[in-house]
């Protein structure tokens, strides 16, 4: 099964006192091809820096950039241009920019299913491994 993993997952993973904490690290199970967007990673770098947890940024990124069972996609201007035709569909319903990348990702790719607890991926028609944050 091929999951897309966005940063709201990251972050629970990442945070022991995260509400969803507990789900993130029940969701994965043997089987599964991680995908991720070097705009996820960033996000999710960025999150934890300007909540105060600069440590936690740091070794969130180093794993990310030995782990070989997660592969990394990094948008090119296509890409991005769908993206952006997507933001201009899904901003209204809340989707962020970097969601609607995501998407488009996963769009590409055939992807149906991600690890995140974000509903604007289940608005956008996709499957949501946890239970998504309204």
């Amino acid at each position: 099964m091929r999951v897309f993993v966005d940063t709201s997952y990251y972050l629970a993973r990442a945070l022991p006192r995260d509400q969803w904490h507990a789900a993130s690290i029940k969701a994965s199970k043997a089987g599964m091809s991680f995908f991720t967007s070097s705009m996820v990673v960033n996000e999710t770098i960025s999150l934890l820096q300007s909540r105060g947890y600069l440590s936690a940024a740091l070794t969130f990124l180093e794993r990310m950039r030995l782990k070989e069972e997660v592969q990394i996609i990094h948008p090119d201007a296509a890409l991005q241009s769908e993206a952006w035709d997507l933001f201009g569909r899904w901003a209204g319903a809340g989707a962020s920019a970097i969601d609607c990348t995501s998407f488009a990702i996963m769009r590409r790719m055939g992807i149906r299913r991600a690890f995140t607890f974000d509903a604007h991926f289940r608005v956008a028609g996709f499957e949501t491994l946890g239970t998504a944050r309204k």
